[in-house]
């Protein structure tokens, strides 16, 4: 699924073979939709792949501070500097440093809805770290050429569309997109919603255009976050009382447990928590989902650290902190090892890293502890960490995956509050 707006809304694409349930509509206007995982695999090396999720994480940190985001240029110099440790990179690896400073290669969630009239049928990624919504459009290019092997949104073959001449041009840690700004016809889990308002890139950019797996994305964070302050999703929804109040809720699909996932709008699904885990924390940011984090433990052993905030984010794959951090909790994993600010633990691990907010510990399954655990094991037994160094001027916790995939996670913009449970 991270990220950065300079004009209007957002909607992203994948493909599973997973077999989801039903979407669904509750009685009490909620709206469950299946929520599916891809993984997309780009051949970089893990270390690379860090480097990606931290420069995503650089700009988020700018953008919630308010300031000016470090530029492609160099965010692709610190994933140079990173190749340079790496003796035996890849070709494959080589080429795409010069073309991709950001993170791919990882793990996306979406769901399934639909555009137009009649309707044609789009897969979303979902992502808390921004607000907007795009989808491809049938005249979208990529460096001049074709945007390749998506559905796209054709505006000739649908009755209900508007075009409310805008143009909008999007900036991600991620990846872009650009086009115009549009009215049509939205249907989510059977709920059909007139002249709803979302973009229609014509041009993308190499990330999106080669995942064909990716057909738009859905920002899911504050309005703030958007571009020209223009309202999230569930804010369109609980306007038109389609739903109650502005919340989102995510139960992330796992491969481990065989999870399919689901996200939910409107309020929370009891029936995928245990309620006496539950807690409600304010957020502490206008835009995006960030919470005071309370402490982390390895194996039941309390870790000195440093931050005091999670930055909740969905299209972060990793679980990344300050140096100082992801030194003091790799030291109680046994078997750690670090070396050029990558960290390596046993493949097999069995330790258990928790995370506390709102003052209850939330335990983070060890086999999401491993990043990308080769076919054949490494012959030392080691495997990348998932828990890794954030940019160097970061203060806080980009809370992704790694732990969110072990929680149910719940946003709700009224109230600016993060609800957090154990998962079931």
């Amino acid at each position: 699924m991270q990220l950065l707006t300079l004009i209007s809304l957002a909607a992203i694409a994948l493909s599973s073979n997973a077999h989801p349930t039903r979407a669904r509509r509750a009685a009490s206007n909620l709206l469950t939709v299946p929520l599916r995982r891809s993984e997309r695999d780009s051949g970089l090396h893990v270390d690379l792949l860090h480097q990606k999720q931290i420069n995503r994480a650089e700009r988020l940190m700018a953008r919630a501070a308010g300031l000016p985001p470090p530029s492609e240029a160099q965010l692709r110099a610190n994933l140079e500097r990173r190749a340079s440790f790496i003796p035996d990179i890849s070709k494959r690896s080589n080429s795409n440093i010069s073309t991709t400073a950001f993170d791919d290669g990882g793990h996306q969630y979406f769901m399934s809805l639909e555009l137009g009239t009649p309707p044609v049928e789009f897969n979303i990624v979902l992502d808390s770290g921004s607000s907007d919504f795009w989808v491809a459009s049938s005249q979208c290019t990529f460096n001049g050429g074709s945007c390749q092997n998506h559905t796209f949104f054709d505006s000739q073959k649908s009755s209900s569309f508007v075009d409310l001449k805008q143009n909008f041009s999007i900036t991600y840690g991620s990846g872009a997109a650009s086009g115009g700004i549009v009215n049509d016809t939205l249907v989510l889990a059977g709920v059909q919603m007139k002249d709803f308002t979302f973009g229609i890139a014509h041009n993308i950019s190499q990330e999106f255009a080669t995942d064909h797996n990716i057909d738009g994305l859905m920002g899911l964070a504050k309005a703030g976050v958007g571009i020209r302050n223009a309202p999230p999703p569930q804010i369109v929804m609980r306007n038109r009382g389609i739903i109650d109040q502005a919340i989102v809720s995510f139960r992330l699909p796992r491969f481990v447990d065989h999870n399919v996932g689901e996200v939910t709008f409107g309020g929370l699904d009891s029936t995928k928590f245990d309620p006496s885990t539950q807690v409600t924390i304010n957020s502490t940011n206008s835009g995006f989902w960030i919470i005071p984090l309370d402490g982390a433990s390895v194996n039941g052993k309390s870790v000195k650290i440093q931050s005091n905030t999670g930055f909740m984010d969905t299209g972060t794959t990793f679980l990344l902190m300050p140096e100082a951090d992801a030194v003091a909790v790799h030291q109680q994993i046994p078997g750690a090892q670090h070396k050029n600010g990558q960290f390596t633990i046993p493949c097999d691990t069995k330790a258990t890293v928790s995370l506390t907010f709102g003052g209850k510990n939330f335990d983070i399954n060890p086999s999401d502890l491993v990043s990308g655990a080769p076919k054949n094991k490494p012959s030392d037994g080691n495997c990348s960490s998932r828990i890794g160094v954030s940019a160097k001027s970061s203060t806080q916790w980009f809370v992704g995956d790694t732990f969110l995939q072990n929680v149910y996670f719940s946003t709700n913009i009224d109230e600016n509050t993060v609800t957090l449970a154990k998962a079931i």
